[in-house]
């Protein structure tokens, strides 16, 4: 998937923070607790404060649009199959990250190198002997499989769970363009990013009947990995059909049935 590791840098900027704030005020190596300073010695912007959190159940409202996106996808499937998708904790906005995370640690430098002494001896020279010929009559190595030739076939969806989902995800979409036509490709993008799918997930397609079309990848996230939507603009709104790609094709280049 692409989300992780962005996904796995919130996740863990949060537990950072949470830590920081979870050591201020702590006993000393002591055991005693540290001795209180008046806030006027060290001023009020020294007190902690503890981030502003967005519950598990409503990160689709989080600044960053992976997040939003992994929220939207895992409570879409979770709603087919409970427990399908382990939910997301509670995180910070993002502009929460940067404050309660700690201090980046910098590298360690290396210490400088030793002087090498001056009176070392001369390497002295090595010889390889020369490689026997190789014979002639060898046979020639097995050629690599053949590339398939055309377009892939697109595949029906594997799973139930991916298949609910599915509808899922196509109905939305419709509901969101319900008597609403798009007029061009910037803006069906413009709403499906806004619907939180992300815009590297969304390729064009050549027009259809003067309407905009595109395609939502969304194999990353899908259970059995081969979940793409197909979404195109009509009069009153737009379709929204799906169908299963293969993982090593492009999206755009499967060959739908008729």
């Amino acid at each position: 998937m692409r989300t992780p590791n962005r996904l796995a840098k919130i996740v863990l900027a949060a537990a950072l923070g949470s830590m920081a704030l979870t050591a201020c005020g702590t006993a000393d190596a002591t055991g005693k607790p540290p001795a209180k300073v008046p806030a006027a010695a060290v001023g009020a912007s020294a007190k902690p404060t503890a981030p502003r959190m967005i519950p598990a159940d409503a990160l689709e409202t989080h600044p960053d649009p992976e997040v939003r996106s992994w929220a939207m996808f895992t409570r879409i499937t979770n709603e087919c199959a409970p427990g399908t998708m382990p939910e997301l904790p509670a995180l910070p906005a993002d502009d929460d990250i940067s404050r309660t995370a700690g201090p980046e640690e910098q590298p360690p430098t290396d210490p400088e190198p030793l002087p090498l002494p001056t009176d070392l001896p001369e390497p002295l020279p090595t010889y390889l002997p020369e490689p026997p010929p190789l014979p002639t009559d060898l046979p020639e190595p097995p050629s690599a499989e053949p590339e398939p030739t055309g377009p892939a076939e697109e595949m029906p969806l594997v799973g139930p769970v991916d298949k609910c989902g599915a509808d899922a995800h196509a109905e939305r979409i419709r509901k969101a363009f319900d008597g609403e036509s798009p007029a061009d490709y910037a803006e069906l993008r413009k709403k499906l990013t806004a619907l939180h799918y992300l815009p590297e997930n969304i390729h064009r397609m050549p027009d259809r009947g003067g309407k905009p079309q595109v395609r939502i990848d969304l194999r990353d996230m899908s259970m059995s990995g081969d979940l793409v939507l197909e979404v195109t603009g009509t009069a009153r709104g737009v379709t929204a059909e799906y169908f299963g790609a293969p993982a090593d094709v492009k999206v755009t280049e499967v060959k739908r049935k008729p």
